[in-house]
């Protein structure tokens, strides 16, 4: 068992070369996509609470 254990951290741990290479283009993109991604939290986070806030203050104002 030591040895199964062994064995499969030396290789998940041994290094290897990672052929992969970002161009310009997909870096924009995907930066792109982190701008848009946190846009739309803001947006759907944002309008709930105040229509929750709104609600609140209708229910108070009775």
């Amino acid at each position: 068992m030591l040895r199964r254990c062994a064995l499969v951290l030396a290789v998940v741990l041994a290094p290897t070369p990672a052929f992969a290479y970002v161009d310009p283009g997909s870096g924009m993109m995907m930066l792109q996509g982190l701008i848009a991604l946190i846009g739309a939290l803001i947006v759907f986070v944002r309008n709930p609470m105040a229509s929750l806030k709104r609600l609140i203050a209708k229910i108070r104002r009775k």
